[in-house]
């Protein structure tokens, strides 16, 4: 580390994350070479771009330049990119830090639904760096959550959904395509801490949703990037602050022993970052607001994980105790009706419960005692799925 830039040690911890997941430093040039690869982007991830070439020229121009690291996903790196540059452009609104750099941020090959501020070290920056693992899994949850709500009108390419909590309650009974890729979600990232194992398939009337699964989806990973960004910007990473040392292969950093009032101060500006950067694109209040309560239910869930799996470790407060923050803040500062977020957490609660009961099962018949480590995924699945007909 002796004598490394910022830029170089991110290029070192992201060279470690991609041996440790894929064995080997991955070529993305060969891989954005392929025109079929940016299609799928688009479709699945909702990511736009106009003029591919154009952007990986741009990647290669600034790696040349040493602006970006030469580890660096140029679709990650473009998505990430847009949203802390809007950040960057409107924080001054929302907290006194004129004069202050964007901060330096990066994307590591690692399937986990992660985020993180971290040091290299007292001498330099603070570093954002964001798990690849995090967009699949917002679009996956999403897409599961918004199937939820029932189309109450359809009039051409207008559609709107039912919010009462007792249709919502009714059509995750009636469709049991809900109840399986919400468990689906779960127990891999119980057993995997991932969601590569999950089933993709989809209904067949998933396009009338994919507009609203995108917003949220949109508002869901604005806010974990708001929030990581609302760390950097209110100097919760200077030199004075406790820290403790993360190490990743053969490289080591710093990492911030977490103040709980820091973390909700990170979650209030963070929302008040997300809200005005997605009005700014016509996105409608309560979706914003449902992205963001989305987000905090799914750190809930993950907590809750956690804890089944024998770890009481905490690095944050509660999720619970921090939704219920952020909804009182917000609602003292915003003349919107905020009872909408009561229909997710009458959602998340019922998943939530039916998920609970699939689980002693599995710990009944198929753990029966025995480790996780000892069962494989297949068999979890052909117990729920196959056995228990889910």
């Amino acid at each position: 580390m002796v004598g490394m830039n910022p830029l170089e040690f991110l290029e070192e911890v992201q060279r470690e994350y991609m041996v440790s997941a894929y064995g080997d430093v991955i070529d993305y040039d060969e891989m954005y070479s392929n025109g079929n690869f940016f299609d799928f982007l688009q479709q699945e991830y909702n990511f736009k771009c106009e003029d591919r070439d154009k952007l990986i020229e741009s990647l290669r121009e600034m790696r040349s330049r040493h602006v970006i690291s030469q580890y660096e996903n140029p679709y990650y790196y473009k998505f990430f990119s847009d949203i802390i540059s809007n950040i960057h452009r409107i924080k001054d609104a929302f907290m006194d830090c004129h004069g202050l750099d964007m901060p330096l941020f990066g994307t590591v090959e690692f399937d986990m639904f992660c985020a993180q501020i971290r040091c290299p070290n007292s001498d330099m920056p603070p570093i954002i760096l964001f798990y690849s693992g995090i967009i699949q899994f917002a679009h996956d949850i999403t897409n599961v959550l918004t199937k939820a709500f029932p189309i109450q009108v359809l009039d051409g390419e207008k559609i709107t959904f039912g919010m009462e909590p007792e249709k919502i309650k009714d059509c995750i009974k009636s469709n049991r395509w809900i109840e399986k890729r919400f468990t689906d979600i779960v127990l891999s990232i119980f057993f995997c801490g991932n969601v590569d194992m999950c089933d993709v398939s989809q209904p067949e009337n998933d396009y009338l949703y994919r507009q609203f699964s995108n917003a949220l989806t949109d508002s869901f990973l604005t806010f974990i990037v708001a929030h990581e960004c609302a760390h950097y910007y209110l100097g919760h990473l200077e030199k004075d602050a406790i820290k403790g040392i993360v190490t990743v292969g053969k490289v080591q950093y710093e990492n911030l022993v977490p103040d709980w009032e820091q973390e909700f101060d990170a979650d209030y500006i963070g929302a008040l970052l997300t809200i005005p950067i997605l009005n700014e694109r016509k996105m409608d209040i309560q979706v914003i607001l449902g992205g963001i309560y989305v987000a905090m239910w799914v750190l809930s869930i993950i907590e809750n994980l956690q804890i089944k799996g024998g770890s009481d470790k905490t690095t944050h407060p509660l999720a619970k105790d921090r939704l219920l923050q952020i909804k009182e803040k917000l609602q003292k500062i915003m003349q919107t009706d905020l009872r909408v977020l009561e229909i997710y957490d009458v959602l998340f609660s019922d998943l939530w419960e039916r998920f609970s009961i699939i689980a002693k099962d599995v710990e009944g018949r198929v753990l029966a005692g025995r480790p996780a480590a000892e069962v494989t995924y297949e068999q979890i699945k052909k117990v729920i799925y196959d056995e228990a007909g889910i």
